[in-house]
């Protein structure tokens, strides 16, 4: 069985730190060129979460400070 490091808040605070110099890349190295958005309304980040298989869209999203959240956009509410 592998032990799963967890990183303290400062090293968090310090990653979310330099993740948000450049967002845009580090989406771009993430998730692909062309494979994300940016919400000019929410100013957030958005990429679909390749993690997520069920219904609706799953995604990810990244805040201009660099943390991110996931969520579930239900079908019937999609445009």
């Amino acid at each position: 069985m592998s032990k799963t490091k967890q990183i303290s808040a400062k090293q968090r605070s310090a990653l979310n730190a330099e993740v948000a110099k450049d967002i845009p890349a580090y989406m771009d190295r993430l998730f692909g060129s062309g494979n994300w958005l940016y919400d000019e309304t929410e100013k957030l980040y958005i990429a679909r979460d390749p993690k997520y298989n069920g219904p609706g869209f799953g995604f990810i999203a990244v805040q201009p400070d660099g943390t991110y959240f996931t969520g579930v956009r239900p079908v019937d509410i999609l445009q």
